[in-house]
């Protein structure tokens, strides 16, 4: 028997996809370890015939050999980090990562399991909602992954081996997400230029205060006024690359009468102003590839 600390990871692939509902999602196989962290959209996975909901944080972890499936919803599409990687061992050159069509699965293409208690714990499907820094973490393997040098696979298995042992100290104390506050997550995600009261949000779950501010923070990591400011960033960053809107109108659509409370608000999410982050200056396409 293994202890989880025993693993020497070694990532295969490390990216950014955009599921849409194409043939080759829908019915495969792996040969590695696979974990999928949602970003975006909704829908859900079919692993060895058991289905999982997804959503925005949503860490499927896909064994090697297991059928899955990806299936977006209706008109939506979902993206995902996905990490690819071995274990135990490190894969022979050109090694496959997929079987695309069950029938030409072949077994002896699949990486070296060991028998590890511990990793056979942790859970198939898992909300990171609670724990941002995971979901942080699990970024940064993908960005280190995307980065060249001397020492890059040495930095990529670092950063993924501390991810792995965060996420089961973090798996072995989770608790099952209150739909209650799974709803007003989605609302405050869908419509973040909305400025709801907590009172409103409170009559929506039927909760006392007291009660919604603790599994709120149980469920984000966050305050319910961190989390709106948050989706509110996101939405405004998401216009400022897209769109050709001033910032100014992008304020205003937020719900931000004063420009310069906006620029205030963005900069102490992103660290940088609106302009500057329209021009490309710090801009990660980390959350942007497919």
């Amino acid at each position: 028997m293994k202890p989880l600390s025993e693993v020497k990871p070694h990532i295969r692939a490390a990216h950014m996809y955009n599921y849409r509902g194409a043939p080759e999602e829908q019915r495969r196989r792996g040969y590695s370890y696979a974990f999928h962290l949602f970003t975006e959209g909704h829908g859900h996975m079919i692993v060895n015939e058991q289905v999982y909901p997804v959503a925005s944080g949503s860490l499927i972890f896909v064994r090697p050999g297991e059928g899955h499936y990806f299936v977006p919803a209706p008109e939506d599409t979902m993206d995902a980090c996905n990490i690819y990687c071995d274990l135990w061992c490190v894969p022979q050159p050109k090694q496959p990562t997929f079987a695309y069509q069950w029938d030409d699965y072949d077994p002896r293409w699949l990486t070296e399991q060991m028998p590890c208690p511990e990793l056979d714990a942790l859970p198939t499907s898992m909300s990171l909602r609670p724990y941002p820094h995971l979901i942080e973490l699990i970024k940064q393997t993908l960005a280190a992954f995307n980065r060249s040098g001397k020492y890059t696979a040495q930095a990529v298995s670092a950063c993924f081996y501390s991810w792995i042992l965060q996420w089961h100290e973090a798996g072995s104390l989770t608790q099952t997400a209150d739909y209650r506050i799974t709803r007003i997550l989605e609302q405050m995600e869908a419509y973040p230029e909305q400025r709801f009261s907590v009172d409103y949000w409170c009559s929506e779950c039927g909760l006392e205060k007291s009660q919604f501010y603790r599994l709120f923070k149980q469920e984000t990591g966050m305050s319910p006024k961190e989390y709106a400011l948050q989706a509110r960033m996101k939405k405004a960053a998401v216009l400022l690359m897209e769109s050709r809107q001033s910032i100014t109108e992008i304020a205003l659509m937020l719900g931000y009468d004063s420009i310069h409370y906006f620029s205030n608000q963005f900069s102490s999410v992103y660290g940088i102003s609106p302009s500057s982050y329209r021009m490309g200056k710090g801009y990660q396409k980390l959350d942007r590839w497919s």
